[in-house]
Order: structure tokens, then sequence, then C-alpha cells
């Protein structure tokens, strides 16, 4: 699966229910791995809120990422997600 398909997917919690969809990916390039997916819900509202699920809480990836968890079990993101990456 590419990135470009992972993205904008739709997420469902454990219940069923949407809560969002992938907006970005968080990744360990020395290993290699996805260790987490960040999730948006409210792209059309005022107040966009986000969401990190680890990789471990992910039940399966198809039509829709498909968590084990409940929604309100799901950290949220901080608001000021200014991450930069050193090339070191």
């Amino acid at each position: 699966m590419k990135v470009t398909e992972f993205l904008g997917r739709k997420v469902l919690d454990k219940n069923a229910m949407e809560i969002g969809k992938v907006s970005d990916l968080e990744l360990d390039p020395e290993k290699g791995v996805v260790n987490s997916i960040i999730i948006s819900k409210g792209e059309l509202s005022l107040k966009q809120r986000t969401f990190i699920v680890g990789m471990d809480n992910v039940s399966r990836v198809g039509d829709y990422v498909i968590l084990k968890i409940a929604a309100d079990e799901a950290e949220e993101a901080p608001e000021d997600e200014s991450k930069e990456v050193s090339p070191e």
C-alpha cells in the first residue's frame, strides 16, 4: 500500500463509529516502520481535532482503518504540532 492511498482513509473505532480520517503518519526512520497515525476530525468545522493512535491500536487496514479502541480512548494531539525534522 502506498502512503497516498493510506492518507485520507476513513477511521472507525472498535464500535464501527467513524471518528475521522488519516491525515498524517509518524515514522521511525531508523527502523523503517510506522509508529502511529494522526487522525483528523471535523475538516469542515471551525475547530478541527486531531488524535494520535499507535499502530498497536490498529486492528486492520482495508477500505477503512479499524481501531481496537473506542474513540474516547484515542489520545488528543497537542494543538501546537510544530515538529521539525533535523537532517542528523
